[in-house]
């Protein structure tokens, strides 16, 4: 009786950490980890760029992470050259006016995420403009972030 007892505890112990971890693989991609994927599919003309958080609600003042991915005609997921993201930029539903000292949005270019805070609450917009080649016509997404 004492060895099913351990046996039943150390699988509940087992299954704790596998929830556990099946729950943590939603995490914000960490500065300094390429979010791009391991390999290129054949089709690697990006046709769309995704632009993502971890959460759409943030407090003032906390800072939160985007991410910005491409996906290939076939919406297949494909990597991106972080040197054709040409700005991150920021928008406000309201009077941008009233929040551009307010803001921080830090890389504007070149990188494939970047950080937004506010010190001042409102719905905002972060999006990025990604071009693959000079002269083409730039590929944008958004993304909507409530600071309460």
């Amino acid at each position: 009786m004492k060895y099913q007892n351990k046996f039943i505890l150390l699988l509940i112990i087992i299954s704790i950490f596998t929830i556990i971890s099946i729950g943590c693989n939603s995490n914000p991609i960490v500065p300094g980890i390429d979010p791009n994927p391991v390999v290129n599919p054949d089709n690697s003309t990006v046709s769309k760029i995704e632009v993502t958080t971890s959460s759409s609600t943030i407090k003032v003042n906390q800072s939160q992470q985007l991410v910005v991915k491409g996906y290939n005609s076939d919406d297949e997921w494909v990597i991106l050259d972080k040197t054709n993201i040409k700005l991150w930029k920021w928008s406000v539903q309201g009077c941008y006016d009233c929040f551009k000292d307010y803001v921080d949005l830090n890389p504007k270019s070149g990188s494939l995420t970047t950080t937004f805070t506010s010190d001042k609450a409102g719905t905002f917009f972060i999006g990025a403009y990604y071009q693959e080649n000079v002269g083409d016509d730039y590929i944008t997404d958004y993304t909507e972030i409530k600071v309460k």
